[in-house]
């Protein structure tokens, strides 16, 4: 008996051991980086960035693979059911807790391990240039007596959740139009909808062309260079719904790893490259920790789950 007792003590620190060096040698090889959407939207952009700014401070490629479907549950559900040894990241935003409340991923958002967040980005309700409404307030007259049309990214997106909490605040006749990332422009520009809300990157060009313009802005201050946009918690509203994105891994990753993908995430964040782009592209730097992160990913699920539940899109995972 004293012999098996000392082999399994022993079989139990060459396993302790054996994964102290493997976190302390990590990362020794390339690791992969999931992007939950397609190739050249706001996510992807700012996806890429990140990755390369991360993968100077890791001294390994960090490499980005879109893996779009299924508003991020496609992604979300491959870096669930990969080893939990930090090679498998994925690019997570809002979408992890509206994917999650929706019933399009098959379990609930602390199913992964959230590392930490590094944006987050406006997501305004935009028209045509020559539609209308010249203001929030004249869009709401028309839309309480008639139907409009407003685009969004999909089922479950973060930006048909805000197109959905603009019209519960001011009771507004809506239509809500699935088009996908990379639709959701042309749509509007072609008049297949009277409105679209999308992060603010993806409609920067025609802003500043004059094809379009912004109504308001669903946060708490407008960003800069749109000061002179209203936010809704201005117009009287109480919604406010930013886009965020950070990095999540497996969970069951080991604490070690998932401390120093903390510490290179916020790093790469801070770096000159990831704040130029950050600039150029139109998201904001705003990085939050690890422990902050549970909590803040907390109060999002539950405000999320609150306002499906309320318009009938809510599915327990429980």
């Amino acid at each position: 008996m004293r012999k098996v007792v000392k082999l399994v003590i022993g079989l139990v620190l060459v396993l302790s051991l054996s994964a102290a060096l493997f976190a302390a040698n990590y990362p020794t090889k390339p690791i992969n980086f999931l992007i939950p959407f397609g190739i050249g939207g706001a996510a992807d952009v700012s996806g890429r960035a990140i990755a390369a700014a991360a993968e100077e401070i890791l001294g390994q490629p960090v490499v980005p693979q879109n893996k779009p479907g299924a508003s991020g549950a496609i992604a979300y559900n491959e870096v669930r059911n990969a080893k939990p040894d930090g090679y498998t990241l994925v690019w997570n935003s809002t979408s992890i807790v509206t994917s999650t409340n929706a019933g399009t991923a098959p379990f609930e958002y602390d199913a992964l391990e959230h590392i930490c967040r590094t944006e987050v980005t406006d997501q305004p309700l935009v028209v045509r240039a020559d539609a209308p409404w010249k203001n929030f307030e004249e869009f709401v007259a028309y839309a309480r007596k008639n139907k409009v049309k407003i685009g969004d990214a999909g089922t479950a997106t973060g930006t048909q959740l805000v197109a959905i909490a603009i019209a519960q605040a001011a009771d507004l006749q809506v239509i809500h139009v699935p088009l996908g990332a990379t639709r959701r422009i042309p749509s509007l520009l072609g008049g297949e909808v009277d409105a679209v809300v999308t992060p603010l990157p993806e409609i920067e060009a025609q802003l500043q062309s004059g094809q379009a313009r912004v109504l308001c802005f669903p946060s708490d201050v407008a960003p800069k260079g749109y000061e002179d946009v209203p936010t809704l918690k201005e117009l009287g509203y109480d919604v406010s719904l930013q886009i965020f994105r950070g990095i999540s891994t497996t969970k069951g990753t080991p604490q070690e790893i998932v401390k120093k993908l903390e510490e290179a995430f916020k790093q790469a964040t801070e770096s000159e490259r990831y704040q130029q782009l950050a600039k150029e592209f139109g998201y904001q730097p705003s990085f939050m920790g690890y422990e902050d992160f549970q909590k803040f990913l907390a109060e999002q699920n539950e405000l999320v789950a609150s306002a499906m539940k309320s318009v009938g899109m809510h599915k327990s995972q429980k």
